[in-house]
């Protein structure tokens, strides 16, 4: 039997392949803060991973578009990590903990 092990990088693109056909939320952008990485002063990354053994959780910073429901989304963002990383792995995902740093407004017809 061949043993693998799945670098963060390689975990952290799951999640952002598994988000990019979500409508209305996006990944923050890295300079985003939360008010826990302020007073943490932890640097900001829109997505963290912490794993033990065969099970993993995930932390999302996002953005949500003006007029998109924003639990609705967030319980969207858990749903689709979620499936996406156990599909693509295996490893069993603990909790998908999701953070809206901001609400984006987006001009109706800009591109």
């Amino acid at each position: 039997m061949v043993d693998y092990d799945l670098s963060e990088s390689a975990l952290v693109s799951l999640v952002v392949l598994a988000l990019e056909g979500q409508k209305g939320l996006r990944l923050a952008q890295a300079g985003t803060r939360s008010v826990g990485d302020v007073l943490s002063g932890r640097r900001s990354r829109p997505v963290r991973l912490e794993r033990e053994g065969d099970s993993l959780t995930v932390d999302l910073n996002v953005s949500v578009d003006y007029g998109k429901p924003v639990m609705e989304a967030a319980k969207e963002a858990q749903k689709t990590v979620a499936e996406a990383l156990m599909a693509s792995t295996g490893l069993k995902v603990k909790v998908v903990n999701v953070t809206v740093v901001s609400v984006e407004y987006k001009e109706p017809n800009a591109a």
